[in-house]
């Protein structure tokens, strides 16, 4: 590895560290959305309030909901990573003590973001489940979100399908 001066460093981190136009895209999709979800034929309803924090590098989605009659709150959070040129994802809610990460790509000109990773599903009492997640953007005030276990395999299966629109 080649010396850098600490001037170089710096240099790099604060490239880095700058918010670019993934960020300004994150941004535009800020606001609050009603949310349709379809899970295994069941669809429910819920609100999300998207925002930035962290000097617009983050996008904090916070989504609440009744789910099978019980109050549900998950919190997400979504960046690009200037460095590795990837988005990240992560969720957690009030029906899991557990985290998962995703990370991703933009695909189809950038009407679509695919993450790819794994969680774990107690349900299933299954430990790193590979997983993928998919926004669809449809309009400036509509998108979609699908997440898939097992993505690539004849066990594939959809496990969720959710419409976002702009309220």
């Amino acid at each position: 590895m080649a010396e850098m001066t600490q001037q170089e460093m710096m240099e790099n981190w604060m490239k880095n560290a700058t918010p670019g136009a993934q960020h300004e895209r994150m941004a535009k999709e800020c606001g609050e959305y009603s949310v349709a979800m379809d899970e295994g034929g069941k669809t429910m309803s819920g609100d999300v309030k998207m925002e930035m924090i962290l000097g617009g590098r983050v996008q904090l989605q916070r989504f609440t909901m009744d789910y099978q009659g019980m109050p549900f709150e998950g919190a997400g959070m979504m960046g690009y990573d200037n460095f590795t040129q990837r988005y990240w994802f992560t969720w957690n809610d009030n029906m899991s003590t557990g985290l998962f990460t995703l990370w991703g790509k933009e695909q189809d000109g950038g009407k679509k973001i695919v993450f790819e990773g794994a969680m774990d599903s107690p349900g299933m009492n299954m430990r790193d489940v590979p997983t993928r997640h998919m926004y669809t953007y449809l309009n400036e005030n509509e998108f979609m979100y699908q997440a898939w276990i097992f993505p690539g395999t004849a066990q594939e299966k959809k496990t969720m399908e959710m419409h976002y629109k702009r309220k």
